[in-house]
């Protein structure tokens, strides 16, 4: 019962997705299938009355003609209503298809960053990529079950009338065809489930071998013969293990059609022995003939598409649900709104990361209040990013609570949340689209807006440096990947171009974390400027290498092994003598002597 109330949600949920992707169509394909089936059977009739006509005492020309004519309408109607049925199917795939990839973008995301940093949450992304063709497929596999039990019962009856046991003899040796297809298919869903990582490790190979971003790399350290190594490697265990299993299938399924087809070949002998003895006529072996095969076709294939989607189909389509299902950000507390900013406040935060024991924060306190300019400093892995991450609800807390304007953050919609914020990554994305689209990512409603995408590239300081090379300006691509008169962008003028992006949101609160990893003197310089500048009530939030840049901040923070270890003004840390002090004076004398040094 538990399975039949699965397939019908699996069935609610794939004639969903087709019918809000191609509306009416889909009651015309089935139509159409059902409707096809049945030129099988009229075939065979047709057949029969052709051989009759011509065998009898006195055949009768005409007769004959409008039975041969009738036959190859028949013929020509079944290819046309065939053609028919794969185009309504192609379009109806490309439509769902496409409405199921939007659909599952959509949905990632909402997804929490815990869900999809688990090996779990990525085993369920592959098994919904892959569950794709099992959700339009499934509804497809419903109608042609309903065409094939339609047909099946008029070519069975019809045998059966016949010869009730012989009939019966072709459904019964049919079956075990059915299980070992069965079993196999579980076996080979099992197999896949299995190696999806290693499918996924065996595809980053690929992507290194032949992907323009790690291309410097591998030619500069020679490693396309190690990296081709392990790729063969992968990819031979995932091929050694498939043709093993198909190898298996294989055999069992050459014996089952073996034992299938003796049933339709005694009947078949049966029928031809009826006719020699003048029990049936000449076209009636066409006709028994032609129902078996059908019966015996359709049986098996309408009991082989029953049986996968009562089983492996039904493995796939959980996953596929289950992720529609995920409980997601969107659905998290939307009580409050949020139009400005005030405050945001960490009150005694802990958090480790999904599937890990050891915590990145314990107890972590401070405010942040409009205006405020707040520098974030420790070594790496002291959890400076991680405090970003939580700030923009990119993951949740596991214990403690983040208060936006004094209330819960997660009674705030999420998405009000972000938009309060713009933030300068680490691991800032390289968009390979036009000037004008890679800086408007941040707020793309305003993407037409010229004069301030150009002031944000001059805030950042890389409108004097790429633009004026640029043939159609801010309509040029940065990237060749999909303009060949692209332009290739060095990894500092990629940063400036992320930071352009963080000022053209127009933010309340401005996050730059680590800003100027990839950027020389001078364009770090003008960064810290822009931050000391910030005004109108914004706030700024900054992690920095250069301890001499919290300076600028009213606020610092000091985090080691996860905890904050001192706050206050940078003169405060400094006359404290801790480790602030330690890590400040260190780079002090550092660049002292790279001054005496020149």
């Amino acid at each position: 019962m538990t399975k039949i109330k699965e397939y019908l949600k699996t069935i609610r949920f794939s004639l969903g997705l087709i019918y809000r992707s191609s509306g009416l169509t889909i009651v015309l394909y089935g139509i159409i299938c059902i409707v096809n089936s049945l030129f099988y059977l009229a075939d065979a009739y047709a057949l029969k009355l052709v051989v009759d006509g011509l065998t009898g005492n006195a055949p009768d020309r005409d007769y004959v003609l409008i039975c041969v004519g009738i036959y190859i309408l028949s013929l020509i109607l079944r290819k046309i209503m065939s053609t028919v049925e794969e185009l309504s199917f192609s379009y109806i795939n490309k439509k769902a298809r496409h409405l199921y990839e939007c659909m599952q973008a959509q949905r990632l995301e909402v997804l929490p960053m815990s869900f999809i940093d688990s090996s779990k949450g990525r085993d369920i992304i592959d098994d919904v990529r892959y569950g794709a063709n099992a959700t339009i497929t499934s509804v497809r596999r419903l109608f042609t079950i309903i065409a094939s039990l339609g047909t099946f019962t008029v070519a069975y009856v019809t045998l059966a009338e016949f010869n009730f046991w012989f009939s019966l003899l072709v459904i019964v040796l049919v079956i075990p065809g059915i299980i070992l297809n069965t079993v196999f298919d579980r076996k080979a869903e099992a197999l896949r489930r299995k190696q999806a990582p290693d499918v996924r490790k065996f595809c980053y190979y690929r992507w290194m071998l032949t992907d323009a971003w790690p291309a410097k790399d591998v030619r500069m350290y020679d490693l396309t013969d190690d990296i081709k190594g392990r790729y063969n490697e992968e990819k031979d265990d995932y091929v050694r293990a498939n043709k093993r299993l198909d190898a298996k299938k294989a055999r069992m399924l050459t014996l089952a059609e073996v034992i299938r087809r003796s049933a339709e070949i005694i009947f078949t002998a049966f029928i031809i022995y009826k006719a020699f003895v003048g029990e049936i006529s000449i076209g009636d072996i066409a006709l028994y003939i032609g129902f078996l095969v059908q019966a015996d076709y359709q049986f098996w294939y309408m009991s082989f598409l029953t049986v996968i989607s009562f089983s492996w189909q039904l493995d796939v389509m959980k996953s596929v649900l289950e992720f529609f299902d995920t409980s997601s950000e969107e659905s998290k507390g939307k009580k409050r709104s949020l139009d400005t900013f005030y405050s945001l406040e960490f009150k005694d935060v802990c958090f480790k990361y999904p599937h890990t024991e050891k915590y990145i924060l314990t107890g972590v306190s401070f405010t942040l209040n409009k205006g405020d300019k707040l520098s974030i400093v420790g070594i790496n892995g002291a959890g400076k990013s991680t405090i970003i991450k939580l700030m923009l609800g990119l993951y949740t807390v596991d214990s403690g609570e983040i208060l936006v304007n004094g209330y819960p953050m997660d009674e705030y919609n999420i998405y009000d949340i972000r938009k309060m914020f713009s933030a300068l990554f680490q691991d800032f994305v390289h968009y390979p689209l036009t000037l004008r689209e890679s800086v408007a990512m941040s707020s793309v409603d305003r993407r037409e807006n010229d004069d301030e995408i150009i002031t944000a590239l001059k805030q950042s300081g890389v409108y004097e440096d790429i633009l004026p090379k640029l043939e159609n300006g801010l309509d040029s691509y940065m990237s060749r990947k999909f303009d060949d008169k692209g332009t290739e962008l060095s990894k500092g003028q990629w940063q400036k171009i992320a930071l352009a992006r963080a000022y053209f949101k127009k933010a309340s609160v401005v996050i730059f974390d680590e800003p100027s990893s990839a950027l020389d003197a001078e364009a770090e310089d003008m960064i810290f400027k822009n931050f000391e500048s910030i005004s109108d009530g914004k706030t700024g939030v900054m992690i920095s290498h250069r301890i001499s840049s919290a300076r600028m901040s009213n606020k610092v923070i000091v985090l080691e092994g996860g905890k904050i270890i001192e706050s206050g003004t940078h003169d405060e840390l400094v006359e404290l003598n801790g480790l602030y002090a330690k890590l400040y004076n260190l780079q002090r004398e550092k660049y002292t002597l790279k001054e005496e040094a020149k």
